[in-house]
Order: structure tokens, then C-alpha cells, then sequence
């Protein structure tokens, strides 16, 4: 049986008084049978701790953390951080979530001491909300410790927050939260309410901070767990859309299937295979999930308004977080093993130049729009100079990342992608997410001027499992077959050839790290990632080609050669600073090094 949490952003009105000391003195007047009070107070409070899923970016805001690395861009200093993280210009005045996850902690703390006052809900209740507090509380540790490093341990609720209180070091908060995750599942059900931790999903977040934390040894262990006892399997399309068919027929023309020895369908149903993971709930490869409702107040406008340039929908869309060129030429080719053969960026940038400039010609001489030029033009805009870069390529890539002139059918029929560079809203970059952008399930809202999304986000799904258990067993025992077998679960979803066998410890490592990049871009783990394989505390002895001091160097550049954030690495990155307000609150919390 699939064990699927799904995390709701319904809250009762109590999540907004669980800060209260007084909270569970409150009893109601009137005649109400005291287990009912109770059983309703505690499961109204039970469902408080859920808001903190995916700790202080969640959802769809998470896309926003690839902007802090060097997958994608963010022009908009009200929007994120990433440009300052990106080009070191960060200082203690920006807000990183350390506010927000110590509230999230206080929340935990209160339901883990108080909930036993609840003498009228039975004993196993109270343990298993108890055992699921401190699985979030676990989780929001593992964020803090991740981006600040050391950090005040509270798990008492007369401590909610550490003024006064010293930093622990992080090798120690991190062993507690492996410790406290095995004492919690040990504690919770195979199966639980719908939404609620159990075993397996408790168990996927165990992975991933093991992973994050450098033992790879348990985080194989438990991602073993998950990938064999869940009963999750990859998401693939049952049925292609139209727009998905006409999208397709443009991807027909940048691939050479006989001359690679491709098959053309296998190829086709593997990018839509994709791309359908983020276009309806209940994907069969979720694990947790954020959930989300088509409505002005409980739904997200992200995935069209952020995600999405205003050519390509009759809303508001300002493209807020783009990818960037050095994640497009990131991807490999249809090999599956090789990088591309590129021009250089200023070849790339005289390119587009040349054919942009050509298709603004023929929209003035014959009065006709972008998308009327480049449809009638198709066969000679993919066979250009400019477009080489994205011919026989990865079809995640196809899936993932809208570029210029590509065909774009979702919201506007017969579109094709154009970049004004001269307007902010396109993006700087040049290039959008297709992936997670738009949705089965949107309504217009407020005042007609927004798609608003229902459908839910995964914040961990089965492929991060997958990637976990290749990369943590290639660290404990080596490159086997093992790992060959699981990361070709992803190759198959994806009609992409099976990976490379009989790898070097290094090399491998190197080429699962590629591939995760490439399975997980834009779902906000990039900026983690790069750090974990840059401290020689945590990763396992090997750098490689994919640590933050290899990867952010150079200038982000849109297609037109603008510039944007510089990608800098400094030893002061591994960490983000603690906050001048926290600081001047606690006369024994100290800065990172650096800020």
C-alpha cells in the first residue's frame, strides 16, 4: 500500500494561538462531553505542526532556493535572496527563516509536552501526535542546521526561543535529529490518517538528512526502507493532452532518431512521462507532498505567475525565478552519458542575436505575430545555428526547460517562446520552467487577472530515494549493480538509455551527482546539494565537479548577453548568517564566520 502525506494548508483557526502559554488551560463553556473537547482540541492542534512542511520555503516557494545556486536566477531582491547568495553580497539583515523555523519548533515543543495532558484522548493517541511533532520538529532542525550550521538545540517549551541560550555544535544537532527520527518511527504506524506521518514517510526525511548529513550509511539504510516498503512506484502519463501532442511534434525536430538509434515513441512518451509529475495530484511517486486548493485563499499563484513569461498565458506572469544557461547546458545528450559539444557563450549570444533579428524582420514586412513567424518558419528556426545547442539532448531538458522559439501549448495554442529582453517579466535569462509551470487544476482569481493552482507540490517524491540510495551506496560499498538498477528506474520513466556500468568510486560519483541536477533541477535542493559535496566533513572524502567552489564561478548571462548575478563561492557561503535581531536579542549567540 502506497503511503502517500499529504500536507494540507487548511489550518484551524488554533495554529494561529498555538503560541499561547495559556492554550491548553482554555476549556469551553457549556456542556460539551470533555473527550470530545479534548479529542477536537488536540487534533485541531496535531494539525498545526503541518503547516511547517518543507520548513521555511515550502511548496512552490522552494523553487526560489535553485535561485541561491547555480540552476536558476531571481531579478527581484522582494522575491529572494539568491542574487545576493549567489554573488556574496549577502549581509546579517536579510532573513534566511530563522525566525520562522524557531516558531515552527515552539509549535513541536508544546504539543510534545502538553499533549499528555489530554488525559481523556487514549494513551496510543497521544503518543503517535506525540512521535509526529517530533518528526517535524526533527525536520525543521535539519533546515536550520543546514543553512546556519550550528544552532541553539530547544526542546523544551519554557526554551521556545534561544535567547540566552549558546549554539550546539552541528555535528551534534545532527546526530540528535537522526536520533530523535529513529525513537519517532519506531513510535508511529505503518499507515496513519491521511496526511499524517507513518513510518515510511518519516523515514524518506531520515534519508534525506542522512544523506545531507554525510552518514551514508544510514541514509541508505532508510532510503532501502522506503523504496522497497512503500509501494510507490515513477510517475508516467497514462494519456498524452493535445498541447502535450503539439509540443511533441516540435520536439520531433530537434532529435535525429535513426542516427542515434532512438526510438521516436519510447523517446516522445519519456518526456511527457515527466513532465506529467507536476500537472495533477496523486502522483504515485509522492511521497510528501504540500498541499494545495484551487481558490484565492488556499491556492498557489507561483506556478503560472512565477514560473511563466507573459507570451505564454493571458494572466499575470513575471517569470520571478528563470533557469539559467548553465543549467541548460548541464543536461546531457540523448547518450545519456555525454555533455554536449557547445560554441562558446558569445557564439551562442551572435546566434540568437541573428535569428531574433531575422524573425523581427519577417513579423514587420508581412504584419504577422511571433507565433504566426515561427510556426511558418519552424523548420528553419530549429535547423539554425542558434538552436544546435538543444538538438539531440536529454529529454528532461525538452521536459524541464522552455528556451527560445520552442513550441509552448499549454495555456495559448500554436505558441512558440519569445524573449523580450527589455522587459523585466520575461525573465533575464531568457529561459522559463516547464516544468511544475500551469497546472490541471486552476481557476482565474482576484479580479481575473491570476491562474491560481490546486493541484499539490512534492516536497519529496520516490526519484530523490532513488538518487539516495545510488549515491550512499556507491559511498558505503561502490558502483554495483545495485545502484545501475535504480538509477535505471529513472532512465526508463524518462525513454533515456540505460546509465554507464562499471564506473570508478569517483567517476560515479561525479555521474549520479550530473544526474541528480538533472532529475531534481528547480525543486530547491541545488543549493544544498552543492554545499554537502563541498565540506570534506560530509561528503564522503571526494569534491568532485559538482562542489559549490567548481560550480559557482562566471556571470549568469541572458541569451542576448545582459548580465546578471556574478556566481561567486566563498568559504562564508557554507553557512547563511544569523540575524542582526537574534543577535542583539541573545548576548551568547555568536555570527557565522564571515558576516
Amino acid at each position: 500500500m502506497k503511503k502517500t502525506i499529504y500536507i494540507g494548508l487548511l489550518l484551524t483557526s488554533l495554529s494561529l494561538t498555538g503560541c499561547s502559554d495559556s492554550f491548553f488551560e482554555k476549556v469551553p463553556e457549556g456542556s460539551l462531553d470533555k473527550s470530545k473537547i479534548d479529542d477536537r482540541l488536540l487534533e485541531s492542534y496535531r494539525t498545526s505542526i503541518y503547516q511547517y512542511v518543507g520548513t521555511s520555503m515550502p511548496g512552490y516557494s522552494g523553487i526560489f532556493l535553485d535561485g541561491y545556486a547555480d540552476n536558476g536566477y531571481s531579478r527581484n531582491s522582494w522575491d529572494s535572496n539568491g542574487a545576493a547568495v549567489q554573488s556574496n553580497t549577502l549581509d546579517a539583515n536579510l532573513d534566511f527563516g530563522y525566525s520562522y523555523d524557531y516558531n515552527g519548533i515552539r509549535t513541536c515543543n508544546r504539543l510534545i509536552a502538553e499533549v499528555d495532558n489530554f488525559e481523556n484522548v487514549s494513551a496510543d493517541l497521544r503518543a503517535k501526535y506525540k512521535n509526529e511533532a517530533r518528526v517535524m520538529r526533527a525536520w525543521i532542525y535539519m533546515d536550520l542546521t543546514l543553512v546556519f550550521g550550528d544552532v541553539a538545540l530547544v526542546t523544551t517549551p519554557e526554551n521556545d526561543f534561544p535567547d540566552g541560550l549558546s549554539r550546539t555544535a552541528a555535528k551534534d544537532v545532527r546526530m540528535w535529529i537522526l536520533d530523535e527520527l529513529d525513537e519517532a518511527i519506531a513510535g508511529l504506524p505503518e499507515s496513519n490518517d491521511k496526511g499524517r506521518f507513518n513510518k515510511i514517510t518519516a523515514s524518506a526525511l531520515k534519508a534525506r538528512a542522512a544523506y545531507y548529513f554525510g552518514d551514508y550509511s544510514a541514509a541508505e539504510k532508510a532510503a532501502r526502507y522506503v523504496i522497497d516498503n512503500g509501494g510507490y512506484k515513477l510517475h508516467k502519463a497514462t494519456a498524452l493532452t493535445d498541447d502535450m501532442k503539439k509540443d511533441g511534434e516540435f520536439f520531433k525536430k530537434l532529435v535525429d532518431f535513426s542516427a542515434n538509434g532512438i526510438d521516436e515513441n519510447t523517446f516522445l512518451q519519456g518526456i511527457f512521462n515527466y513532465q506529467d509529475i507536476w500537472k495533477a495530484d496523486n502522483s504515485p511517486e509522492t511521497i510528501i507532498a504540500k498541499e494545495y486548493e484551487a481558490s484565492e485563499d488556499y491556492g498557489s499563484y507561483e506556478r503560472v505567475t512565477c514560473l511563466m513569461s507573459p507570451n505564454m498565458v493571458k494572466k499575470q506572469a513575471w517569470a520571478t525565478i528563470v533557469p539559467i544557461q548553465q543549467l541548460v547546458d548541464a543536461y546531457w545528450t540523448v547518450d545519456g552519458k555525454t555533455r554536449p559539444s557547445l560554441p562558446s557563450v558569445e557564439q551562442r549570444i551572435e546566434a540568437y542575436k541573428a535569428l531574433s533579428e531575422s524573425i523581427d524582420q519577417k513579423m514587420s514586412t508581412s504584419k504577422k505575430t511571433f507565433a504566426e513567424v515561427v510556426g511558418s518558419e519552424i523548420n528553419n528556426v530549429v535547423s539554425d545555428s542558434y538552436m544546435s545547442q538543444y538538438r539531440n539532448r536529454n529529454t528532461r531538458l525538452y521536459a524541464s526547460i522552455t528556451f527560445p522559439f520552442s513550441a509552448i501549448n499549454r495555456f495559448l495554442d500554436g505558441s512558440y517562446q519569445q524573449y523580450i529582453p527589455d522587459i523585466a517579466n520575461y525573465g533575464r535569462s531568457g529561459f522559463v520552467f516547464r516544468k511544475m509551470a500551469g497546472a490541471d487544476d486552476v481557476i482565474s482569481g482576484w479580479g481575473d487577472g491570476y491562474f491560481i493552482t490546486g493541484v499539490d507540490f512534492p516536497v519529496i517524491r520516490l526519484a530523490e530515494m532513488l538518487l539516495i540510495y545510488a549515491e550512499s551506496h556507491t559511498q558505503t560499498t561502490g558502483y554495483d549493480a545495485s545502484v545501475t538498477t535504480e538509477l535505471n528506474k529513472l532512465r526508463e520513466r524518462a525513454g533515456m538509455p540505460d546509465v554507464p556500468s562499471g564506473l570508478g568510486k569517483n567517476a560515479a560519483l561525479d555521474f549520479i551527482r550530473a544526474e541528480r541536477r538533472i532529475e531534481l533541477a528547480g525543486e530547491g535542493l541545488r543549493f544544498f546539494d552543492v554545499r554537502l559535496y563541498e565540506d570534506d566533513t560530509r561528503n564522503g572524502g571526494y569534491k568532485g565537479n559538482q562542489a559549490a567552489s567548481a560550480v559557482m564561478n562566471g556571470r549568469i548571462m541572458d541569451v542576448v548577453g545582459n548580465p546578471g548575478a556574478a556566481l561567486t563561492w566563498s568559504s562564508r557561503l557554507m553557512y547563511m548568517p544569523i540575524p542582526t535581531t537574534s543577535l542583539d536579542k541573545n548576548k551568547d549567540l555568536t555570527q557565522n564566520e564571515g558576516y
